[in-house]
């Protein structure tokens, strides 16, 4: 124990000496709200650091503080380049994210690695946050979403099971379920439960965003020693899975150059004809997403297996000519 209290005491004073390396004066109270720890615990460190050689500065009253001597330098082991660019990344995707679960706490964790590191990184491998420009395409919108994924992500961490009143849009019904969530999956601006249902007898993905309400039970489960998240997630689409299919589709230019630019799936090949055009194949789970995609090409993409793609897909483009057709004889 004795060790680990000397490891955290080491730990803690390092962090004082990037914090005042800054060459700012820093206050006993703005130390501590900073480090997470009482303003006792400050004055011991400091008087720690005093003993060891360190040249910490005081001055008393009410905007005084502490500070190193300008002769002073202390190289605080820290971050490469890549790495202090990569927390930078990270903390632009938080912003961007305000729904991830636990960012608050995320972004206070960067807050203070920034104010440790000091100008011994920053001032080296300045990186203006105005040129990680990033888009990450439409979110999910609903006011509890942050609660709802903190929820789940507890009751993942500690294999409790959670009871929700989830809604299904194509069905427009709501249900309770009782759900051991195994995984959340973020995809296209939205995040997903992966956990198996008790309802349904088997593992189901949700949509979390139609979560309605969410209670964690006293119930522990057992994650399945046989199923891994990466190979559930390999054929899927999106994620809504359904039966397994092979799909063959032909993409005309331009669409043919943009599927060429992307990994669609892992299980994906592409065949580059004459004409420019190309044959995407793969293997999928379920084809409603599939349909969507295909769909939002136009004219572009043709499907050649399997039938039943295909023919869902005419029959949608049956149903918009109807509906517009209707909808023109209405403005007539």
């Amino acid at each position: 124990m004795k060790g680990g209290r000397d490891m955290s005491k080491l730990s803690q004073c390092l962090k004082i000496i990037a914090l005042l390396q800054t060459r700012q004066m820093l206050s006993t109270k703005e130390i501590a709200e900073i480090l997470d720890i009482t303003p006792r615990n400050v004055k011991a460190y400091i008087e720690y650091l005093k003993k060891a050689g360190i040249p910490v500065q005081g001055m008393s009253g009410r905007a005084g503080g502490y500070y190193l001597a300008d002769e002073y330098y202390f190289e605080v082991p820290g971050l490469d380049e890549g790495e202090y660019s990569a927390l930078m990344l990270a903390e632009k995707l938080l912003n961007l994210k305000s729904e991830f679960p636990l960012a608050g706490e995320l972004q206070t964790a960067i807050a203070k690695i920034r104010c440790a590191l000091g100008d011994t990184i920053a001032g080296v491998f300045p990186i203006p946050t105005d040129e990680l420009m990033l888009s990450l395409g439409k979110v999910d919108l609903k006011d509890n979403l942050n609660k709802v994924l903190t929820a789940i992500y507890m009751a993942i961490k500690q294999r409790r099971r959670i009871r929700v009143v989830y809604y299904t849009a194509s069905r427009d019904e709501r249900k309770k379920r009782e759900i051991d969530p195994y995984a959340v999956v973020y995809r296209e601006g939205s995040w997903y439960l992966i956990g198996y249902c008790h309802l349904r007898g088997k593992v189901r993905t949700f949509k979390v965003v139609r979560i309605e309400s969410i209670k964690v039970l006293d119930s522990t489960f057992v994650y399945p020693s046989d199923f891994s998240v990466k190979e559930y997630m390999s054929n899927v689409f999106s994620v809504i899975e359904g039966e397994e299919y092979q799909i063959e589709i032909r993409f005309f230019h331009p669409a043919s150059v943009w599927i060429r630019e992307k990994r669609w799936l892992p299980t994906q090949r592409i065949e580059v004809l004459e004409d420019g055009s190309v044959i995407f194949r793969a293997r999928v789970k379920g084809l409603i997403d599939i349909k969507r995609w295909v769909l939002s090409f136009g004219k572009l993409a043709v499907v050649q297996k399997p039938e039943k793609l295909a023919e869902s897909i005419r029959a949608e483009i049956e149903a918009m000519k109807d509906v517009y057709a209707e909808a023109h004889c209405k403005e007539d």
